[in-house]
C-alpha cells in the first residue's frame, strides 16, 4: 500500500522559471518517505538511535509536467519488497487526478559504527509495500566512453549542503548538478537519474565534469582523493 502526505507547494521551492527545481521535487518524495517511516516505525531517528541510517545508492526520477507555487499535491511513498542488501523504494507526486513526477531509488542500510551494510530481514520494519514502477529514465546508466568530460567548476561541501551524517545530502545533487549547466533559463528538467559512488563530507571540494550527447547531459563529481563521488544523467526540455 502506498504512502500519502498532503503538501502546498513552497513558494520558496521554484526556480529562476518559477517552477519547483528537480532538487525540491525530490525534497517532497522523501520527506513523505520520512513521513511513512515516522508513522509506521521505525523512524529515522529510532533507527539513528539504534546505531543505522539509509543511504542512497541510487535513484532514477521522471518529472511529467511542471510545479508551480501554492499548488495543492500529494507525495506518495512506498517500500518494494527487496532481497540481499538493497532496499528498494518509489514515489510519485499526485496533482488532483494527475501524476505529476515518479522515481524509482535503491538504498542501503548501514552500521553508522562500522559502516557495513545489513541484509534485508536483518533490521526489523514496518514500512508498507506496493509494486515496483517502471520509469523511462533508467536506475542503472554508465556514461558512455565516447562522450568527453571537461571540468567546469569545483565546489566546496559547506553546512548548508549536509545531513546528520555530515556528508552532502542526496537531495542536494540535482540543484547542484544543474548549477554548472550553461543556461537553465526557460529550460526544465524532465528527468534524471543519479548513481551515488562515495560520500562528499563537510568541507570537501568537489570537481564537477560535464558532457554531452544530443540532449542528454551527464556529469562526474570527484572527490579530493581522486575518488568519483557520484555520476548522474540528465534530460531537459524547453519551456
Amino acid at each position: 500500500m502506498k504512502f500519502s502526505q498532503e503538501y502546498w507547494v513552497n513558494a520558496n521551492d521554484t526556480d529562476l522559471n518559477g517552477v519547483v527545481g528537480a532538487g525540491a521535487v525530490l525534497r517532497y518524495m522523501q520527506d513523505a518517505a520520512n513521513w511513512q517511516m515516522e508513522k509506521q516505525g521505525p523512524s529515522f531517528d529510532e533507527l539513528w538511535e539504534s546505531g543505522y541510517s539509509f543511504v542512497l545508492s541510487r535513484i532514477a526520477l521522471s518529472i511529467y509536467a511542471p510545479l508551480r507555487s501554492h499548488e495543492h499535491i500529494a507525495a506518495q511513498s512506498w517500500a518494494v519488497a527487496s532481497k540481499g542488501y538493497i532496499y528498494q523504494r518509489c514515489y510519485r507526486i499526485v496533482r488532483g487526478d494527475d501524476i505529476v513526477a515518479e522515481a524509482s531509488s535503491a538504498w542501503a542500510l548501514l552500521g553508522k559504527e562500522d559502516r557495513k551494510p545489513r541484509r534485508v530481514g536483518e533490521v526489523p520494519l514496518n514500512y508498507s509495500e506496493d509494486d515496483p514502477l517502471e520509469l523511462d529514465m533508467p536506475l542503472r546508466f554508465r556514461v558512455p566512453q565516447e562522450v568527453q568530460m571537461n571540468l567546469v567548476g569545483e565546489r566546496v561541501i559547506t553546512y548548508a549542503d549536509v545531513d546528520r551524517n555530515g556528508h552532502l545530502n542526496n537531495t542536494r545533487y540535482p540543484d547542484l548538478y544543474c548549477s554548472f549547466l550553461p543556461d537553465m533559463r526557460h529550460k526544465r528538467v524532465i528527468s534524471f537519474s543519479v548513481s551515488f559512488l562515495n560520500e562528499a563530507p563537510l568541507g570537501d571540494s568537489l570537481k564537477v565534469y560535464l558532457g554531452s550527447d544530443d540532449e542528454t547531459y551527464y556529469f562526474r563529481s570527484v572527490l579530493p582523493s581522486g575518488k568519483v563521488n557520484a555520476e548522474a544523467e540528465f534530460l531537459l526540455e524547453p519551456m
